[in-house]
């Protein structure tokens, strides 16, 4: 048996679980995310906040989780970040696994 999930559902369903782990920006896009893998894979995925939270990580900016990964930005130190900055942390983000942009972030699963 098997229950389909709004996305207010999925939210308020994650936020009794783990109120703590995810921002309700980053849940919304999360929650974007796994439809849009359900659709093109043709799998329905289970409901399972806590397995969520062991393979993605929300991130204040893309800079902020690849630096989290080992990446360096180019810039020296004490000089201000390069405008492209965010955007290269997302190349490398995207070359290693997948990562989400949202308004506030970006999501990345774990790797």
């Amino acid at each position: 048996m098997k229950t389909t999930l709004t996305e207010s559902e999925f939210v308020n369903r994650f936020r009794a679980v783990r109120p703590n782990q995810f921002s309700i920006e980053g849940l919304r896009a999360l929650f974007a995310h796994i439809e849009e893998m359900e659709q093109s894979g043709g799998d329905e995925l289970e409901f399972d906040p806590i397995g969520i939270c062991c393979e993605w990580t929300e991130y204040g900016s893309a800079v902020e989780a690849a630096e989290a990964y080992g990446w360096e930005d180019e810039a020296e130190e004490g000089e201000e970040r390069d405008s492209k900055a965010e955007e290269k942390a997302l190349e490398f983000l995207l070359d290693s696994t997948v990562a989400v942009e949202f308004s506030k972030g970006v999501l990345v699963a774990n790797f």
